[in-house]
């Protein structure tokens, strides 16, 4: 079962991996209000991010494992993010020799270190 840390950590790549299946499932639930209409998208979706899940652990367990300790270990009401960037970086620098160098982990970490706090609101994942 995957923590809410896991989840964090493996956020980047899942967001952008399974963004097509995403947006297919909430299609589907904004133009049938049935719940059962959409549960073969639903499947999907989850069938996705745990793809992901399960092919982090295999190529970078390590460094993926310990990047959601590093976030986990955060002692606050919000996870302090910026406090893991060591070991985010370390994961992935990992992915990216794993899946080549479009690594979409290593992309955004990249694209979000050169960003400055106020590029950072002006930034949007829904476009």
């Amino acid at each position: 079962m995957a923590t809410s840390s896991v989840l964090y950590a493996a956020a980047k790549e899942i967001g952008v991996t399974c963004d097509a299946t995403n947006r297919d499932f909430l299609q589907c639930k904004v133009a049938d209000e049935d719940p059962a209409a959409c549960l073969d998208k639903g499947e999907a979706v989850q069938a996705c991010a745990l793809g992901v899940l399960k092919s982090a652990m295999e190529t970078c367990k390590e460094s993926f494992q310990a990047y959601a300790d590093c976030i986990d270990s955060q002692i606050s009401e919000e996870y302090m993010f910026e406090r893991c960037r060591k070991e985010e970086h370390t994961f992935a620098n990992c992915r990216s020799a794993a899946k080549g160098a479009n690594s979409v982990v290593a992309s955004a970490t990249t694209e979000k270190s050169s960003q400055s706090p106020r590029d950072e609101n002006k930034s949007s994942t829904f476009k």
